[in-house]
């Protein structure tokens, strides 16, 4: 059986979602609207497209879990210590005094609590990557524990789509569709006529929603969440990402889940408010090999 639909040219689509993404970026660099102005950068092509996706048609359901779902899933932070420094669980709370740059989804100044999530090894790594740790820096490790009271905040996962290939996703489409025409041969055979037969349109707005969602939130991850070079100004490079933190606060959210552009292994959480999570267990402290 032939192909039911027409996936397109994926390079096409992530030349659209990379240019949409910088026009994004240059107006707010351009001062168009602020970081946090969610009504006038609903406006720009890239969060139009997104907000039509994600809100309007409901496609965001797929990405948002809540914070109880994580149960089981090793957070923690880390930082790199002077010599002879012996941290206390203070020395991994975010501080606005300290917090003096641009982090991806918050401005200088904001207490938003950036953590790794995962298995032990690859939060580790995964620290150690996002603080730019080299070989031979001393480095202090604290798990984190998520308090049970925000159990059903809501977080939106953006790497729901990293493990699949675009060959997976669209498989799942097409067997959607070739099961309508067998579906719809079989009625004619039954009937001795072809039928005037239709498909659900519920069914098939839930099965081509999520397939787009997953599509697009792969799209995304691989064409915008890229290491910024360290000589890029980061107040612009980061101000769209802060954009969209601010647009999902608007929808109800406590935080994001992301993955790592430094790091091979593990993700990262970021949560809007720090009592979310608190340190636990003992301190780790070691050099980097």
């Amino acid at each position: 059986m032939g192909h039911f639909f027409d996936f397109g040219n994926i390079k096409n689509n992530e030349r659209t979602i990379r240019k949409t993404w910088d026009e994004f970026r240059d107006a707010l660099a351009m001062g168009n609207f602020s970081y946090d102005d969610i009504e006038k950068a609903k406006k720009c092509t890239f969060l139009k497209v997104y907000n039509d996706l994600f809100y309007d048609n409901f496609g965001i359901k797929h990405s948002t879990l809540k914070l109880n779902a994580l149960d089981g899933t090793l957070v923690g932070r880390g930082c790199i210590l002077k010599k002879d420094e012996m941290p206390e669980y203070e020395r991994f709370i975010p501080k606005k005094e300290f917090i003096k740059n641009d982090n991806r989804f918050s401005p200088p100044g904001v207490e938003w609590l950036y953590l790794a999530l995962g298995n032990e090894s690859d939060i580790h790594q995964c620290a150690q990557a996002e603080c730019r740790a080299h070989v031979g820096d001393e480095f202090g490790f604290c798990h984190f524990a998520l308090e049970k009271a925000y159990g059903d905040i809501k977080i939106v996962d953006l790497t729901i789509a990293d493990d699949k290939s675009y060959e997976q996703l669209n498989h799942m489409l097409e067997s959607y569709g070739n099961a309508q025409v067998k579906k719809g041969v079989k009625i004619a055979k039954i009937l001795g006529r072809v039928p005037q037969y239709s498909v659900n349109k519920t069914e098939f707005k839930r099965i081509f929603t999520e397939w787009a969602v997953y599509t697009y939130s792969k799209l995304l991850s691989e064409q915008i969440f890229e290491p910024i070079d360290d000589s890029a100004d980061k107040g612009i490079m980061y101000a769209p990402f802060q954009t969209m933190a601010q647009y999902y606060r608007s929808l109800g959210y406590s935080g994001i889940i992301y993955g790592s552009t430094v790091s091979e292994v593990g993700r990262n959480i970021v949560l809007f408010d720090k009592e979310i999570a608190k340190p636990c267990g003992s301190i780790e402290k070691y050099t980097v090999s």
